[in-house]
């Protein structure tokens, strides 16, 4: 009996196997609605199987939205027709059990057909969670509440997707496609769509040559090629290559370009904080492995720089982390100026009209510091050319470096540029954590050839090969260790403090340069009629202490055979306002000589210059005390170390802090 009645028992579910259970439709209906606390319709044409997985194909299924929906959320949830829906036996029990705090699982999901609506609130309560309200809220965001699916293809959809957490809107629509896009016949994919990130509006089109279902298992689908166009803000991207799905973009590999007003808007979409730029262009190769994304950029046009480079950007940890190398033939300086906020191309005047016009130079506009806090970085910089921007000074070739970012702290480290023989070293840094936030610099110059780096020439002054004379020789040494705080350049350089210095040993003078000035009016006269010869320079030293943006003279010398100019005063970065005196000690005696002193005050876009009537006495006294002070003694151990020997500078700082007596 009891082998009879298993007997029948298997046949009666090898039966209800075949026919589909069509008698349990509506007892599963109501089971999943009580269970999920939502309305529930599953179609008259029913299938069920149960062997290995639940398979459920029907006509019609729908899905409402939860009970506990809040009034004014969008009523529907989703909608389908030829509905084919594979679930393991885990999500079954965890839904007949009133649900719980884990996403469910589904194997497969095809539909004919389909309109959803996925909707979340700016307190992360969505209309696709699953779970009891009841149960505590997960840790994490609460986008894992989001259903796991292995395999998800459509045929003809539209999905509208609200999402006031990560405030992204979408409105798209998903079809296949037959014909001559298609390889061999084979459907194809297209998606197209529109909606809003933040406050940039997008748009976007997709299309595969094949079978590419929305969501597919990693490995177990063959890659189809796709095609991707999208737009956002005036930034425009172009794909060509193959994936094997299109949310979770598996075998996501191909060509791309992106072109756009600014690297900062083609960054801020994709969670990257790149620099506030010119126009550009960028094209590569692009692929993605699980959450990790690269790029080997080969072209790289930023304004007027020509840049390259690989980049691996992961978004697996908390912070994504972006790190690689940037390389290329040219990087134009005023290209990043956008970034220190400085006016772009095209936006506004520039140059000293736009400075006239608001009495201010250095730039006030903001930096994009919360950006610092999106990802962290580590990528290495190695250029062929630094363009500074001026014709006045020839380029930086090459130049190295290293950008850190982490937790919000940027680290330009490691960095060496060559130019006219000597190098330019240090690291600059910035904390953004801090209110305000607060910017550290330690730089240093050293064995700088002026005549070289200078492209000025003296046309009064021709050498022996037929060109023109610099105006000023000799080797350029300085340092600069400054702190600041602020969120704009000028407010950064307003707040100063430190202290700078620098040298210039073993060079020449024009005697032009001097003379205009009118220290020596008959030296000067006699120049404009015999032509400008160059006057040797022992030294040139300026050393500047930095407080609260205010930078006051320690020492200003420039000392030649001739003359011996002192330069006193105060230049205040914060205000813009300049306070300078330039005195002179002579060393020969002419009758027609006012010697007057030169003052050089106003703002920084508009300048004075003029001399200062006062006693000859008075002058000469001032001279000889600022010439004596203190810390010309300090100065001398800051002179490059390299330079040895007891010329240059050493030699004319010692004899001027002992008051004109020749050293030991």
């Amino acid at each position: 009996m009891g082998l009879l009645a298993l007997g029948a028992l298997l046949l009666a579910v090898a039966v209800c196997e075949a026919i589909g259970w069509p008698f349990l439709r509506e007892p599963l209906r109501e089971r999943l609605a009580a269970a999920l606390k939502r309305d529930v319709e599953i179609g008259e044409n029913f299938k069920l199987r149960l062997l290995g997985s639940v398979r459920i194909s029907s006509d019609r299924f729908a899905l409402g939205p939860p009970a506990w929906l809040p009034p004014g959320s969008p009523p529907h949830f989703f909608s389908g027709e030829q509905v084919r829906l594979v679930l393991p036996y885990r999500t079954i029990l965890g839904a007949l059990r009133g649900g719980s705090d884990s996403p469910w699982r589904v194997r497969a999901l095809e539909v004919g057909r389909f309109q959803a609506t996925l909707w979340r609130d700016g307190e992360g309560r969505a209309n696709w969670q699953f779970r009891d309200p009841s149960l505590p809220k997960p840790a994490d965001d609460a986008g894992a509440d989001v259903p796991q699916f292995d395999r998800l293809t459509v045929d003809t959809g539209t999905i509208r997707y609200d999402d006031g957490l990560k405030r992204v809107h979408v409105r798209a629509q998903a079809r296949t496609e037959e014909g001559e896009r298609s390889e061999e016949g084979a459907r194809g994919l297209a998606v197209q769509g529109e909606g809003r990130y933040r406050d940039a509006e997008f748009d976007f089109r997709l299309s595969s040559r094949g079978v590419l279902p929305l969501i597919a298992p990693e490995g177990g689908s063959p890659p189809v090629p796709l095609s991707v166009r999208a737009s956002a803000d005036r930034v425009k991207l172009a794909f060509e290559g193959h994936a094997v799905d299109v949310l979770r973009l598996h075998g996501f590999e191909g060509s791309f370009s992106v072109s756009g007003p600014s690297l900062a808007a083609a960054g801020f979409p994709f969670g990257l904080t790149l620099p506030t730029t010119p126009p550009f262009e960028m094209e590569g190769r692009l692929n993605k492995d699980g959450q990790v994304w690269k790029a080997d950029v080969a072209r790289l046009h930023v304004g007027s720089s020509r840049l390259a480079g690989a980049f691996t950007f992961d978004r697996r940890p908390q912070r994504p982390v972006l790190t690689g190398s940037l390389e290329g033939e040219r990087l134009v300086l005023r290209d990043l100026g956008p970034a220190f906020g400085a006016r772009g191309p095209g936006k506004g005047e520039e140059g000293p009209a736009a400075a006239r016009s608001n009495g201010r130079v250095l730039p006030a506009r903001e930096f994009n510091l919360p950006a610092l806090t999106r990802m962290d970085a580590d990528v290495r910089v190695a250029l062929r050319q630094l363009d500074l921007g001026t014709p006045y000074l020839r380029d930086l070739t090459p130049v190295r470096g290293h950008i850190r970012l982490e937790d919000g702290v940027l680290r330009i480290g490691d960095l060496l540029a060559s130019t006219a023989g000597g190098q330019l070293s240090g690291a600059v840094g910035l904390d953004s954590n801090r209110k305000p936030p607060r910017w550290d610099i330690d730089l240093a110059l050293a064995g700088i050839r002026l005549e070289r780096w200078l492209n000025a020439r003296n046309p009064r002054d021709q050498q022996g090969d037929g060109s023109h004379a610099p105006y000023v020789s000799g080797v350029l040494g300085g340092q600069a260790k400054l702190a600041g705080a602020g969120a704009s350049t000028a407010a950064m350089l307003g707040s100063l403090q430190g202290r700078t210095a620098l040298w210039v040993q073993d060079g020449q003078l024009s005697h032009l340069v001097i003379e205009a000035l009118g220290i020596d009016i008959a030296e000067s006269l006699g120049i404009l009629l015999r032509g400008d010869q160059a006057l040797p320079m022992r030294c040139a030293v300026a050393q500047f202490s930095a407080q609260d943006g205010v930078l006051k003279t320690d020492v200003g010398v420039i000392d030649t055979p001739d003359t011996t100019l002192l330069v006193d005063g105060t230049v205040a970065l914060g205000d813009e306002r300049l306070a300078l005196v330039v005195r002179a000690r002579p060393k020969d005696f002419t009758p027609l000589s006012l010697r007057s002193p030169i003052r050089i005050e106003g703002s920084f876009s508009d300048p004075a210059v003029r001399p200062e009537g006062k006693a000859l006495g008075l002058k000469l006294l001032g001279a000889a005390a600022l010439a004596a002070v203190n810390p010309l003694a300090a100065l001398i151990p800051l002179i490059d170390p390299g330079e040895r020997g007891q010329g240059g500078c050493r030699l004319a700082l010692e004899r001027l802090r002992v008051g004109g007596a020749s050293p030991r």
